[in-house]
């Protein structure tokens, strides 16, 4: 099992803040909240991608 890094750390604890749902983040979190949550998503998704198609 992976060791969770602060970034996601901080994205859970911004989600868990908004009771885990996207739209309560629209509008209720702040842009630099939404930009958090949003990077590390994008960053998650990217990584797996890359190790379906075998390039990590």
């Amino acid at each position: 099992m992976t060791e969770k890094t602060q970034r996601q750390l901080d994205a859970e604890a911004i989600l868990q803040k908004c009771g885990g749902s996207f739209s309560r983040l629209g509008k209720e979190g702040t842009i630099k909240e939404n930009k958090t949550v949003f990077k590390f998503v994008a960053d998650e998704a990217n990584r797996k991608q890359r190790e379906l198609v075998g390039l990590e």
